[in-house]
C-alpha cells in the first residue's frame, strides 16, 4: 500500500521527517538533531556527508514501518551548504554550515571585482554564506579533483536515488545564478577558481528528479522505484506547507527567522537590496520571493533558554502576562547574533522582554518586505516558533498587519511532502494539494 507522502527538512539544527497521507493530514513525525561540530582547530562549523547522511537515516528510522508505504518524497532544507563531490560522487570535504565564516574572503574578492551590478543579478550582496564562496574557498585551502558541487538537499537526492539535480530556488543562493532571466554566471564561478558545470542540471521542484534505488531502499527502508524531488529552499517550501496563501507574507520562525513574501513579476532589485531584503526564485521556477532577514531568533531562543535554567516550554508559561523590563543592549546583541543581553528580573519577565524584542525585529522586516512587494493581508507564521503563543501574541501586537499561526506542525516538511506528492502524480500542483488550518494570533 503507498498511500502516504514523505518530507524531509535538513535543516543546520535538527533533521526532521514527515508522513502525510492524501488528506493533507501529518501521519507521523520525527526528528534528530544536525550533526554539525567544529571544524579543525575549532573553525567554523561543519559535517561530513557521511555524518549527514547517517543521522538522516536516524530520523527515517524513527517512523517505522509507515515508511514502507510511501510513493513519493520531497527534500527541502538549508541553502547554500553543500559538499564537492570528485568524479566517483565520493565527497573531497565536509559541509560547512550556511552561517560559517570561512569564505569571507572569497565573498569580498568576487564582490569588488565584479562590483554592485553582481549584487543585481544574484539578487542580494554576496556573502560568505553563498556557495560560491563556500567552495571558493575550499579550492584555496587544497581541496582538488572536484566535479560536482551538491548542496544539502541534493545529497539527500544523491543518497537516495544516486541522481544529481537542483531547485530554481537553491541555484537562485548559490551566488552563481542571475535571478533575473534565471541562469548561471560562468564569469563569476570562473573567477572563484571553478567551472559552472560543477552544479548540477535545474529542475523544477515537484518533477521526479530519481527514484529510490535498491541500495537505498535496503538503507533507508523506502521502496525502491519511489520517485524523489528537491523541493527547494527550507523557507519557501515551508511558505507552501504552511497554508499562506499568495496575498499573505510567511513568517518563517527556524535556527534563522525570516519574512517571506512571493511576488508573480520580477521585482525592482536595487530597491529590495536597498532596503536589505533579497530576491531569489521560488520552487519549481514559478516566480519569485523576497526574503528579509530579521534575526537569528532560534539561536536566541535556544542560548537564552539555557542561561535562564528552564525550558522553552515552561519558559513560556512564565512570560504569559509578564512585565516588560529596560534591556539596554539586548536589542544589539541580537543584531550582531550574539547571545542576547538578557535583562536582570525575574525569568518570566526575560523571557516576555526577549520575546517582545524579537518581534520587534520581525515587525520591521515586514515593513522592509512590503515596501519592495506592496501591501499584503496577514502574516503567516510557522516553523518552531509557531507554538510560542506569547511570542506570536507579541508579533501580533507589533506587526502593522494581522498576524495568523499554522495550527500543524512541521510546515517545512509538509512542504517538501506536497512536493513529493506531485512527484508521484498525486496532485497536479502544490496548489491543488489540501491546505493545513490557520488560525488567528
Amino acid at each position: 500500500m503507498s498511500d502516504l507522502v514523505l518530507g524531509i527538512d535538513i535543516g543546520s539544527s535538527r533533521i526532521k521527517v514527515l508522513l502525510v497521507d492524501g488528506e493533507g493530514r501529518a501521519v507521523s513525525s520525527a526528528a534528530v538533531p544536525t550533526p554539525f561540530t567544529s571544524g579543525a582547530g575549532g573553525s567554523g562549523s561543519e559535517v561530513s556527508v557521511a555524518a549527514l547522511g547517517d543521522a538522516l537515516g536516524q530520523a527515517l528510522e524513527r517512523l517505522g514501518g509507515q515508511r514502507e508505504r510511501v510513493a513519493g518524497v520531497g527534500i527541502a532544507g538549508m541553502a547554500e551548504s553543500g559538499a564537492p563531490l570528485d568524479r566517483s560522487g565520493a565527497a573531497l570535504a565536509p559541509i560547512l554550515a550556511w552561517h560559517d565564516h570561512r569564505g569571507e574572503d572569497v565573498a569580498e574578492r568576487l564582490s569588488e571585482r565584479f562590483g554592485i551590478g553582481l549584487s543585481e543579478r544574484i539578487g542580494q550582496p554576496l556573502r560568505a554564506v553563498s556557495s560560491v564562496a563556500k567552495l571558493g574557498w575550499l579550492l584555496e585551502h587544497g581541496v582538488g579533483g572536484v566535479e560536482r558541487w551538491l548542496g544539502v538537499p541534493e545529497l539527500g537526492l544523491h543518497a537516495l536515488t544516486g541522481a544529481e539535480a537542483t531547485e530554481f530556488s537553491l541555484a537562485a543562493r548559490t551566488g552563481c545564478w542571475d535571478v533575473g532571466p534565471g541562469r548561471w554566471l560562468d564569469e563569476v564561478a570562473a573567477a572563484a577558481g571553478f567551472a559552472i558545470g560543477v552544479f548540477p542540471e535545474v529542475l523544477p521542484a515537484g518533477q521526479a528528479m530519481g527514484r529510490v534505488t535498491a541500495g537505498a531502499a535496503t538503507r533507508f527502508r523506502i521502496p525502491a522505484g519511489v520517485p524523489v524531488t528537491v523541493a527547494g529552499h527550507d523557507h519557501l517550501a515551508g511558505l507552501v506547507g504552511s497554508g499562506a496563501g499568495p496575498l499573505d507574507l510567511g513568517n518563517s520562525v527556524g535556527t534563522a527567522e525570516t519574512v517571506i513574501a512571493r511576488s508573480p513579476t520580477l521585482p525592482d532589485v536595487a530597491a529590495a537590496i536597498e532596503r536589505g531584503v533579497a530576491v531569489t526564485a521560488f520552487p519549481g521556477g514559478e516566480g519569485w520571493a523576497v526574503l528579509a532577514s530579521a534575526a537569528r531568533s532560534g539561536q536566541a531562543i535556544s542560548s537564552a533558554a539555557a542561561a535562564l535554567g528552564r525550558s522553552e516550554a515552561e519558559l513560556d508559561e512564565l512570560a504569559v502576562g509578564g512585565s516588560l523590563l529596560e534591556a539596554p543592549g539586548l536589542r544589539d546583541s541580537l543584531e550582531r547574533r550574539d547571545p542576547p543581553r538578557l535583562p536582570n528580573g525575574e525569568p518570566g519577565d526575560a523571557w516576555h522582554t526577549l520575546l517582545h524584542e524579537l518581534a520587534s525585529l520581525t515587525a520591521a522586516a515586514v515593513v522592509r518586505v512590503v515596501g519592495v512587494v506592496g501591501a499584503r493581508r496577514r502574516l503567516v507564521v510557522f516553523g518552531g516558533g509557531a507554538a510560542s503563543r506569547p511570542w506570536v501574541a507579541a508579533k501580533a501586537e507589533l506587526a502593522p498587519l494581522p498576524v495568523w499561526r499554522v495550527a500543524a506542525p512541521e510546515a517545512v516538511g509538509r512542504g517538501a511532502a506536497i512536493y513529493g506528492g506531485v512527484a508521484a502524480g498525486w496532485w497536479p500542483s502544490p496548489t491543488a494539494a489540501p491546505r493545513p488550518a490557520l488560525e488567528p494570533a
